[in-house]
């Protein structure tokens, strides 16, 4: 038994079809099914009901598949420490995180990693919440900078400072707000504010509206966005408000304008973390990059 033997029984655990399962390592049918059955002799045991369609696990090939993925997690962790040793300071770091997120944070992050180790290999997996969570769970990334929660029976979360919320507003729309003089606002005084949004399915849409249905306001939503980024030059160009983390208008707040108004709303709020696979080997390089976050 070996480790490639042990991943092909993952792939055909989880593609449940020969075929599709040898695709993923380029190699032929034939050679795949050879291997499965040389390890089920090597263990006398079956692990695989070939009488069904798709073939499924056998229970003792159940029990299998989750030793099997214990073991390549171990011996991925090994090889990773080792590579410290071998490589020096010449080694790899691999972060995911959200696009937006990285055009505000990653630039500064970068430059203090490539001061301390200047030949790391660092690359940056932008992608959003699910295939964030999917990439950690395959070892894709050293770490990866996401809004909690996450599921802490597979992940360690380093929590850091949370995200501070802001309702950015062009100036030439601030008469269409119900407001007194001040730098706070009720999303209930915002009925004739038009608004951009992103699409339903991402998170800051989601927390736009649940901030909306607790100020009980219909928003009046001027145009629908793929990303914050586009909305945020919504705002830039006076075309309609946007609910965005004040971290990501950093310039904007000294613009004559827009105004940033602070929500009264704020029971819902943004927290990012460093989230490892629990038991992720953390190398010097992701240790260093980790106080970065937290600073």
């Amino acid at each position: 038994m070996n480790s490639k033997q042990l991943q092909y029984v993952l792939a055909l655990a989880k593609e449940r079809n020969f075929s599709q399962a040898a695709q993923r390592f380029k190699i032929s049918q034939p050679a795949l099914s050879k291997q499965i059955i040389s390890l089920e002799e090597e263990l006398g045991i079956k692990l695989f009901d070939r009488s069904t369609t798709p073939l499924s696990l056998t229970p003792a090939g159940e029990f299998f598949v989750q030793k099997a993925k214990k073991l390549l997690f171990e011996e991925e962790t090994l090889i990773k420490a080792i590579e410290q040793y071998k490589n020096g300071d010449k080694g790899k770091l691999t972060i995911g995180i959200a696009p937006f997120r990285s055009l505000y944070v990653m630039p500064e992050i970068v430059l203090k990693l490539k001061e301390q180790f200047p030949h790391l290999q660092l690359v940056l997996e932008e992608h959003g919440l699910a295939q964030l969570q999917k990439g950690l769970l395959e070892g894709l990334y050293d770490f990866a900078i996401m809004n909690l929660p996450v599921n802490e029976l597979d992940f360690d979360v380093i929590p850091l400072s949370p995200d501070t919320l802001v309702l950015a507003v062009p100036n030439r729309l601030l008469h269409l707000i119900d407001r007194k003089k001040t730098n706070e606002i009720d999303l209930s005084d915002c009925k004739n504010l038009p608004f951009v949004v992103v699409g339903q399915s991402q998170e800051m849409r989601k927390l736009f509206d649940k901030l909306c249905s607790k100020a009980k306001l219909e928003p009046n939503i001027f145009v629908e966005v793929t990303g914050v980024t586009t909305a945020r030059e919504m705002v830039k160009s006076g075309v309609a408000a946007a609910l965005l983390p004040k971290q990501f208008l950093q310039r904007e707040a000294e613009s004559e304008n827009i105004t940033l108004f602070n929500l009264k709303q704020t029971e819902y709020s943004r927290q990012p973390a460093v989230v490892l696979r629990r038991g992720q080997f953390v190398s010097k390089y992701a240790e260093f990059a980790i106080e970065l976050f937290k600073a």
